[in-house]
C-alpha cells in the first residue's frame, strides 16, 4: 500500500483529476449563467451533485481516518501502518478535496436553484447545506492562514463543528 500512496504517478494523477474537475466545475457554472436553465443539463448537475459528495466525504474521512489510527497506535494493531498511510493521504489532499466539493456544489446549486422550484423543500435544505459549506470553507480558510499558534486548536475545532453542521445538513439534503 505504501508504494500505491508514495507514488509520484498516483499523487499526479490527483492533481490532475482534482483539476478536470475544478475546470469542470467552473465551466458548467458558467455555462448555466449565460444560457439560463435548461432540462438538456439536468442529468450533468445531478452528476455533478453526486461528485461533490463523493468529494466532500473523501474531505470528511481525514477525522475519522485520524482517530481509527490513534486507537490503532495505541492498541499496537498490526496493520497501522495501512491506516497511517490512509491518514497521510487524506491530510495532503483534505484542502483539495474541500475546494472541489464547494466548486462542484456551487455549479451544481446553481442550475437546481433557478429550476428546481418544483421540489422547495430540496431547495431549501439544498440552501442550507451551501451556507454550512460555505462556513466550513471559511473556517478552513481562516485556518490554513492564520491557525498556527494558540488560536489554531480553537480554529481548528470550529472547522470540525461547522463540518458536522455540513454532514448533518447534507445527509438531510440528500433525504428530501
Amino acid at each position: 500500500m505504501r508504494a500505491v500512496f508514495s507514488h509520484h504517478l498516483f499523487h499526479l494523477f490527483i492533481k490532475i483529476v482534482g483539476a478536470l474537475l475544478v475546470a469542470l466545475s467552473v465551466t458548467m457554472f458558467i455555462l448555466v449563467l449565460l444560457t439560463g436553465q435548461s432540462e438538456a443539463y439536468k442529468e450533468i448537475y445531478k452528476f455533478l451533485g453526486s461528485l461533490a459528495e463523493f468529494s466532500a466525504i473523501a474531505g470528511g474521512s481525514l477525522w475519522l481516518i485520524r482517530h481509527g489510527f490513534i486507537q490503532l497506535k495505541k492498541r499496537n494493531i498490526t496493520w497501522q501502518h495501512h491506516v497511517k498511510e490512509w491518514f497521510l493521504f487524506f491530510r495532503k489532499y483534505h484542502t483539495l478535496f474541500g475546494w472541489i466539493t464547494f466548486l462542484l456544489v456551487m455549479s451544481h446549486g446553481t442550475y437546481f436553484l433557478f429550476s428546481g422550484f418544483d421540489r422547495i423543500g430540496r431547495v431549501y435544505s439544498g440552501i442550507g447545506a451551501f451556507v454550512s459549506l460555505i462556513l466550513v470553507v471559511a473556517f478552513g480558510y481562516v485556518l490554513q492562514w492564520f491557525g498556527k499558534g494558540k488560536n489554531g486548536k480553537s480554529y481548528k475545532k470550529m472547522h470540525q463543528w461547522v463540518a458536522l453542521l455540513f454532514g448533518i445538513s447534507l445527509v438531510i439534503h440528500l433525504l428530501m
